[in-house]
C-alpha cells in the first residue's frame, strides 16, 4: 500500500490524520514534509525575541525550497502555532517574503490578538484541523537586521 498524502475526496485518508501522528506538532510537520518545507531548529540564543523564521532558501542541488526555523527552546504548543503560522504565510501571503533582502522574516514571540484574516486565521484553522485550540496563532514577522 503507498503512502498516501493526497485526500482530495475527503475521506480522512491524508498524512495529517495517520493514527501515529498523536500530536499537532506530529501533524504539522508531517503536512510541511508533504508539500517539501523543511522545517529546522534554530539556537534560541542567537534568535532574541523571535519564535522561529519563515523564509525562501535553496536546497541541497540549488533549487528554491520553502523553509520554517523554530527556536529549540519553544514548549510543544507554541511550537505547533509558529509552525502552523509559518506554514501559513508560505501558502497564504508569500508575497511578505518580499520584504526581507534576502526573504527570510522573524517569526516574533509574542502573540498577537487572533486575526479574522490572513496567515494567522489561516494557522488557526489548521491547528483545529490537527486538535490544537490555541489562544492565538496570529504574530508578527519582522525584517531581521543584519550586522
Amino acid at each position: 500500500m503507498g503512502e498516501r498524502t493526497d485526500d482530495s475526496a475527503g475521506n480522512g485518508d491524508a498524512a495529517i490524520n495517520d493514527p501515529m501522528l498523536t500530536t499537532p506538532t506530529a501533524r504539522l510537520m508531517a503536512l510541511a514534509m508533504g508539500t517539501n518545507v523543511r522545517v529546522f531548529e534554530v539556537p534560541a540564543a542567537h534568535s532574541v525575541g523571535l519564535a522561529g523564521l519563515v523564509g525562501l532558501g535553496s536546497d541541497e542541488h540549488g533549487e528554491p525550497q520553502c523553509k520554517i526555523g523554530l527556536t529549540d527552546d519553544l514548549d510543544d504548543d507554541l511550537r505547533a502555532d509558529v509552525l502552523a503560522f509559518g506554514l501559513a504565510v508560505l501558502v497564504g501571503t508569500p508575497e511578505v517574503l518580499g520584504e526581507s533582502p534576502d526573504g527570510v522574516l522573524g517569526i516574533s514571540r509574542q502573540r498577537l490578538p487572533q486575526a479574522d484574516n490572513g496567515p494567522g486565521n489561516l494557522a488557526w484553522h489548521m491547528l483545529q484541523t490537527c486538535g490544537r485550540e490555541s489562544p492565538s496563532t496570529t504574530f508578527r514577522l519582522m525584517v531581521i537586521q543584519s550586522d
